[in-house]
């Protein structure tokens, strides 16, 4: 069920979990705005519009809190978390939010342990969208009916689904400190990069693309990735697809023109002329030597 407010307000937008189990809401503040501390049996993302202020809670060590949020900011509250938001009064906050109910949503029971927590990086938000899809499914929501209400639980599905890959790629990565240097803060923005491509290779991407996503020109992103990974963007992208294509010669009997659209090559020209070049071999002669 959605909450969408034209208004502005100064108490929380009140909880209203759906009987399908999703939840998404924007809530925008006054100057007068207060929460009192709250907690849900549900994991909670809320991504910043406008504003600043803070989502309060006791963040566990090593998480990047979210003590200092501004437009942007996306930060996500495992379940069971006491927090609140804070306004700073001059700069009134608006945000999108988005829970699932576990308890309602069977593939979703251990969704919790599987996110990460606290303030997510600009990367990961900008890579995923978040703003984006999150003004989609408020569209969806609106709309009540069967179709748009699958639609909705599907995209809010996938936006948790993503963190998730995202946390288990890079669970020994945290965000970078206000203190960081330049360089220490490019590199990480190249990581975080890299987690999102090793899920999302098989997506129509151009280079343009990738250096947006990481605040960089395009000469910047190509140096620092070469000097990140040892070679250049189209050689690392197309080396994961092939590697993508590999498992797929070896373990299914799909055909090899649906196993090059489904590793991200819209030629199949394309495909055979990087696999011979990156294998020595043609797919159906890999697949005859490597199948078990």
């Amino acid at each position: 069920m959605a909450s969408h407010d034209t208004d502005r307000r100064s108490a929380p937008v009140p909880e209203s979990m759906s009987a399908s189990g999703l939840w998404v809401f924007e809530s925008r503040h006054d100057e007068a705005f207060f929460m009192h501390v709250t907690e849900h049996r549900f994991p909670k993302l809320l991504y910043l519009r406008e504003g600043r202020g803070q989502i309060a809670a006791d963040w566990p060590p090593g998480v990047p809190d979210a003590s200092h949020c501004v437009s942007g900011d996306c930060v996500l509250v495992p379940a069971g978390m006491p927090h609140r938001v804070v306004d700073d009064p001059r700069h009134p906050i608006s945000l999108y939010g988005l829970a699932l109910d576990p308890q309602k949503l069977a593939p979703c029971a251990e969704l919790d342990a599987m996110l990460p927590v606290g303030k997510l990086s600009q990367q990961r938000v900008s890579l995923l969208n978040i703003e984006g899809r999150l003004r989609r499914l408020l569209y969806l929501v609106s709309q009540k009916s069967p179709a748009t209400t699958l639609s909705s639980l599907a995209g809010a599905m996938e936006i948790f689904a993503q963190l998730a890959l995202a946390a288990g790629a890079s669970a020994d990565s945290s965000a970078a400190s206000p203190q960081a240097t330049e360089p220490t803060l490019r590199r990480d923005a190249i990581d975080e990069y890299l987690t999102w491509l090793d899920s999302n290779f098989f997506e129509p991407l151009c280079v343009d693309d990738a250096a947006q996503a990481c605040s960089m020109s395009r000469r910047k992103f190509t140096n620092d990735f070469r000097e990140k990974t040892g070679t250049t963007w189209l050689v690392y992208l197309n080396r994961r697809r092939i590697e993508h294509a590999k498992q797929l010669l070896r373990d299914s009997e799909a055909k090899v023109t649906s196993i090059a659209f489904q590793s991200g090559f819209e030629e199949l020209s394309t495909f055979y002329r990087t696999f011979k070049r990156a294998t020595g071999l043609k797919p159906l002669d890999y697949r005859s030597r490597y199948s078990p």
